[in-house]
């Protein structure tokens, strides 16, 4: 389920529940060497939040077969 996205000039990043953050476009994610790929505007991908992934830092829906539980909303944080 996609939500409305708000007017502002950068990405948007959703937690989906016990599943993958979804990160909306336009964004830039770049990996420990430098590499760079590129999430344009209107369009989107799913990092992986379970770890169990084949394909990170990508999600492959592997979530669903290790029965990942997330917390389904933020937590404070602790300093």
């Amino acid at each position: 389920m996609e939500r409305p996205r708000l007017d502002l000039e950068g990405p948007r990043i959703e937690m989906e529940p016990n599943g993958p953050y979804i990160v909306h476009g336009p964004a830039v994610i770049v990996d420990t060497e430098g590499h760079e790929k590129r999430v344009e505007a209107g369009h989107s991908v799913r990092l992986c939040r379970c770890g169990h992934s084949g394909k990170k830092p990508f999600c492959d829906e592997t979530h669903r077969t290790v029965d990942f539980v997330s917390r389904p909303k933020f937590e404070p944080e602790r300093g």
